[in-house]
């Protein structure tokens, strides 16, 4: 990761007069990836400040969220295999790849990259060609671009690729296409299948945003409905258990879609409530990332402490199986918490459905598939009454047990008052929020003596009037007789 972002600087160079602009260029892009997508144009990344942010921030930060994901998926690549990347763009994907996984580099394999901008592409030639020469070894990937959008729509047909991949390319235009998520995700399987060969896998990256926990949700049900299978991270075939706002055909009272009410999923166990129903997500380790990049990130105003994405890893044509076949695969989606009766706990997935995971089981980080010594328990057995999850208790002395950090009230915060208008610590004792003192000191009157007595600024006759105690916070009595300049329009 340190080398590539040197590689940056050598294959896209920043003109001097462009290097002071960089931090602000970041944050202008970041905004139009987040909250003003509305304005940023479909080949934004073509445009040489944005390219440059993009190279120097978002490039780097995905390439170390991808890193740890395909670093232990069995992407089923041998020689002589073609991989199709959608949504390239200064090929994201491939450059992954080839950092987490040192067994495929030596490997022949065809990579096609597919983008709207081919400068984009071209760059990530350069880095990845430059990655392979800082290593000491030629690089044996075959890599072409072409200079094309991705179309959901559009019926393709049938590909010859062992791996078809896209990182944040449908998070936005899924969306657009009009129809339910059932239809939008039949579409979207259909296009992707089409482009996949025989036997092939699909491996899709979004960000871990509610919206894109329903659109994986909705795709995977499509797969299966399909003939085809996840084969990450989901442990089971049934209904997803963590699918956000997609509803699965497994809940569905009629067939409102006009899907053959035949072909629905088995039912799993899901949290209580839909109002705010969890969605399938996982916490990635930032550690792939190198210092220089966390501080730059820092001074641009755009900290990370940590990494979340939601992926899928498909095969759309594998042979059906037993759907009864009992589980013992164990996937831990959230991060840690602590349980009220002591110890840790963590939201998982299971073939029972939501889960939730406790004693040694929650020590093991987001995203880690733990296969237990016997079948995971059943709907029936013991339930969480604050979420629904099936409770599973598993224990090793191999896991080594995880401390979350410790976080302390915080001091600033006013507490209740006494009934002489002191304020209460969080122990209920009287206690004042200035450093070095033990209690607020009572306000003293004014040490000069004024003429207050009269009302609206006119001096009384009695004479001047000391000020009695008064609260900091009492508003001020305006002067109500001065002239107030009239407004111009």
């Amino acid at each position: 990761m340190s080398t590539l972002l040197d590689i940056v600087e050598e294959v896209a160079p920043l003109p001097g007069g462009r290097r002071k602009d960089i931090r602000r260029d970041v944050l202008e892009l970041w905004r139009e990836l987040t909250s003003e997508k509305s304005t940023r144009q479909p080949d934004y990344i073509g445009e040489p400040a944005k390219l440059a942010a993009y190279l120097r921030y978002f490039l780097p930060w995905n390439v170390a969220r991808l890193v740890p994901l395909l670093a232990g998926l069995d992407l089923g690549l041998k020689p002589g295999d073609a991989v199709l990347d959608i949504g390239s763009g200064p090929l994201t994907v491939p450059i992954a790849l080839w950092i987490a996984r040192p067994d495929l580099r030596a490997m022949e394999l065809r990579v096609e990259c597919m983008d709207r901008v081919r400068r984009a592409m071209e760059i990530g030639i350069g880095l990845l060609e430059g990655l392979a020469l800082r290593s000491g070894q030629a690089l044996s990937w075959k890599l072409s671009i072409r200079k094309e959008s991705f179309s959901i729509t559009d019926a393709a047909p049938r590909g010859d690729f062992a791996l078809v991949t896209a990182a944040n390319v449908f998070n936005e235009s899924f969306w657009r296409i009009k129809g339910s998520l059932s239809d939008r995700a039949d579409m979207l399987a259909s296009s992707l299948g089409a482009r996949a060969a025989a036997g092939g896998r699909i491996f899709i990256v979004e960000p871990g945003d509610p919206r894109s926990g329903a659109m994986l949700s909705a795709l995977r049900e499509s797969v299966i409905l399909r003939g085809g299978e996840p084969i990450a991270p989901c442990p089971h075939r049934a209904a997803c258990p963590m699918a956000g706002a997609f509803l699965s055909s497994a809940f569905r009272d009629s067939d409102e879609d006009g899907r053959d009410a035949g072909k629905r999923l088995a039912k799993a166990v899901t949290a209580k409530g839909r109002s705010k129903a969890p969605w399938c997500h996982f916490v990635i380790d930032p550690g792939a990332a190198p210092e220089r990049l966390v501080a730059f990130s820092e001074t641009a105003g755009l900290p990370k402490d940590r990494l979340i994405a939601s992926w899928l890893l498909l095969r759309p044509d594998a042979d059906e199986k037993d759907a009864n076949t009992p589980s013992r695969s164990v996937r831990l989606v959230s991060d840690a918490f602590r349980l009220a009766e002591g110890g840790l706990g963590r939201y998982a997935c299971t073939r029972t459905g939501y889960t939730l995971a406790k004693d040694s089981l929650a020590d093991l980080p987001s995203g880690t598939l733990a296969v237990l010594d016997a079948p995971v328990p059943s709907s029936s057995t013991e339930r969480d009454p604050k979420s629904n999850a099936v409770i599973v208790r598993a224990h090793s002395d191999l896991i080594a047990p995880t401390q979350l950090p410790y976080k302390p009230p915080r001091s600033d915060r006013p507490g209740p008052r006494t009934a002489d208008g002191a304020t209460k610590g969080h122990d209920g004792k009287a206690a004042d929020r200035r450093p070095g003192s033990a209690r607020k000191p009572p306000i003293q009157p004014r040490k000069a003596a004024r003429d207050d007595g009269g009302r609206y600024g006119r001096p009384s006759g009695n004479g001047p009037q000391p000020l009695a105690e008064r609260s900091p916070y009492a508003r001020s009595k305006k002067n109500r007789n001065q002239r107030k300049p009239k407004r111009s329009s």
